[in-house]
């Protein structure tokens, strides 16, 4: 028992990340630390915590925020609940819950309103804004990150004022408008430095180096990666430094020194999952899966690009799938592949194309140049302008797009309308030929055998004694029984196919008719030992056509008898749910393999089949079950297993 705890405790020690280790010691020690200082004091600190750590172990600077909330809950001070909230949500967008950031955010802007703090209402207009930009619709960030950018200014707060910024620098980044991009992280700069932030400092360079990349500026791209580099080491950023390796192995990717760009590539993509980076995972992955197609990896390079698309599809920001579609069509133009390398080129294009529009570049570009005093008016009646044409222009690609598909399946039907029917002739004839031969067969069979069993009577009479005349009595109303009704399911059949079947449904008592039916049955159930059972109410009214349904209960009973051996039981077992009649009629017969119940209810599947005491069928009888059910707007289907029984269950309406 001791060796095992051991064993345990070496296993932990070796894959539990030692940057995890290393912060749950400092989390402990901090609330051992801290535990007799006021609750203010310890909430603050917590919080503190929280956002030195959101990029290094994610999951601890949670535990430290839900700490720093319950903390300011109990003394209900209601501005480190906001800060608080504000700080979780910002942790869940790097995680990809923007489900879960965005509610945060909204909290923390409901609770700091309450108490007018401007500080907080303006982080929670911003990191909305944040959210808004991630998932593509520039117009709502924009509105958003302005708000917050008036109060900080008011504020004279740089530190916020430099969130904002950055925001809006990468928001002309993605419209590749890389001259105000760089505006607007170089102000980043500037208000960093002035406030001592390395952090933020070290994240405005990145963004530079990749506005630089984006511009294949090369060189000059890899110069600000090292920069970078040293200045995410200096402050352990473990996400800071995850991206940055990346674009290392992406800038060697454009050099062509493919083994350089896999060896940076697979430490950031370690990194990245070790803290739960999604964004940089997929960059990685994507590349990955470019570097692998250039070395004719093909089957690593297809793993690498289902599983970036697979965690891209998980979260909401819109330009990773875009980013997916741009490296698939690179990825399929390297494999000479031009069939997919179009369909991704269209998707990346729709995809890419429906973002620029909700961008609405003049809009942001106007919306930068007003005047701060005039941002809020002005922002109103711009977006009310804006959104009024994007509705019309919306309404105007669906009709164009709606004309552009009826006539291509205009086209297409009338180019394709005469083979697709000749193919169907021909398989509608199959199925006809095939249909009409097994029921032949099985006329004629039983007409053999009562022929030859009257022959036998006329020419034999006196010589055979009473048990075998009437041995064979009863084996000439079998099988006259048998065909009469193989004909009667043979007569319905045709008549519903040409739609000239009566159809007029009734409230009926459906106990009688179960009755009417074990009185049909009662003779041959007899014979064959069987029990037959139900559990329906002397009343049990129901919607339907009684002469259709008294076909599909003489139809199944009489195949539950057939198939069940001797002394087994046949039930019929009802049941109301929601306004409908389910029954169903269960055997303890033989059973039906998963095979044989996939061709059930199917006319081109009709086949003959054996009961228990060679009793014959075609099929035919399924058929008309499943046409009558249907038609009185109810569904059949059969649950069975081989050896253990089978149950045909149906359902028809309780009322009209």
């Amino acid at each position: 028992m001791k060796t095992k705890k051991i064993v345990v405790l070496a296993f932990l020690i070796l894959f539990i990340p030692p940057c995890f280790l290393l912060s749950q010691n400092k989390f402990d020690s901090l609330i051992e630390k801290y535990k007799d200082k006021p609750d203010t004091v310890k909430a603050r600190i917590l919080n503190e915590f929280c956002w030195n750590n959101r990029n290094k172990t994610p999951q601890l600077a949670l535990k430290a925020g839900e700490e720093a909330l319950k903390i300011a809950q109990s003394i209900n001070n209601k501005k480190l609940q906001a800060k608080s909230l504000n700080l979780m949500g910002v942790v869940y967008r790097n995680l990809g819950n923007y489900d879960k950031s965005l509610n945060y955010y909204k909290n923390a802007l409901r609770i700091a309103e309450a108490v007018n703090d401007s500080n907080q209402i303006a982080y929670s207009y911003n990191n909305i804004g944040g959210l808004f930009r991630l998932e593509g619709n520039n117009k709502l960030a924009l509105e958003n990150i302005l708000k917050a950018l008036n109060v900080f200014e008011r504020l004279n707060d740089k530190a916020g004022m430099a969130f904002c910024t950055i925001n809006i620098g990468l928001i002309y980044s993605r419209q590749q408008n890389y001259i105000k991009a760089l505006e607007y992280l170089n102000r980043t700069i500037t208000l960093r430095d002035e406030i001592n932030d390395k952090a933020g400092r070290a994240l405005a360079l990145n963004l530079i180096a990749e506005v630089y990349f984006e511009q294949e500026q090369i060189d000059l791209a890899l110069d600000y990666f090292k920069e970078v580099e040293k200045e995410y080491t200096a402050v352990d950023d473990k996400k800071g430094l995850a991206a940055t390796w990346a674009g290392f192995g992406r800038v060697y990717y454009f050099k062509k020194e493919y083994l350089k760009a896999e060896t940076n590539i697979q430490r950031a993509l370690e990194l990245a999952r070790k803290i739960s980076y999604l964004e940089g995972q997929i960059t990685c992955l994507n590349y990955l899966g470019l570097i692998n197609a250039q070395l004719g990896n093909f089957s690593k390079a297809d793993d690498s690009f289902q599983k970036a698309l697979k965690i891209a599809v998980s979260t909401k920001e819109i330009y990773n799938k875009i980013s997916c579609y741009k490296y698939l069509t690179q990825y399929y133009e390297i494999k000479k592949d031009f069939k997919n390398a179009l369909l991704y080129t269209k998707k990346y294009t729709v995809l890419r194309d429906s973002v620029l529009n909700q961008e609405n570049i003049a809009f942001v570009n106007e919306m930068e140049s007003v005047n701060k005093t005039e941002r809020a008016e002005k922002l109103n009646s711009i977006l009310i302008k804006d959104i009024e044409l994007e509705r019309k222009q919306r309404n105007y690609f669906i009709i164009i797009a709606l004309l552009v598909i009826i006539l291509a399946i205009i086209t297409y039907n009338r180019y394709h309308s005469k083979k697709i029917a000749n193919v169907k002739l021909q398989e509608l004839n199959a199925m006809k030929d095939k249909f009409f031969g097994i029921i032949a067969h099985d006329l004629k069979n039983p007409f053999n055998a009562i022929f030859g069993f009257t022959e036998i009577l006329l020419n034999e009479f006196d010589g055979l004694s009473d048990e075998e005349k009437l041995k064979m009595i009863h084996e000439i109303d079998r099988s006259s029984k048998n065909t009469y009704k193989l004909l009667e399911n043979l007569l319905y059949w045709s008549i519903s196919q040409t739609g000239r079947m009566e159809f007029s449904p009734a409230i009926i008592n459906l106990t009688e008719i179960i009755k009417q039916t074990f009185a049909v049955f009662e003779s041959s159930a007899k014979n064959k030992n069987i029990s037959l059972v139900t559990n329906a109410p002397e009343i049990l009214e129901v919607f339907c056509d009684i002469e259709m349904i008294k076909t599909v209960f003489r139809n199944l009973v009489s195949n539950g008898l057939k198939f069940t051996g001797k002394g087994g039981i046949v039930s019929i077992k009802t049941r109301r749910i929601n306004g409908t009649e389910e029954i169903t009629i269960e055997d303890t017969g033989v059973g039906i393999s998963d095979e044989d119940k996939e061709k059930l209810f199917k006319i081109e599947n009709v086949s003959t089949s054996k009961g228990t005491d060679g009793e014959r069928g075609t099929g035919l009888g399924l058929i008309l079950c499943k046409e009558f059910i249907e038609r009185n707007g109810g569904t059949i289907w059969v649950e069975s297993e081989t050896g253990k029984g089978s149950r045909f269950i149906f359902t028809i309406p309780s009322k009209k």
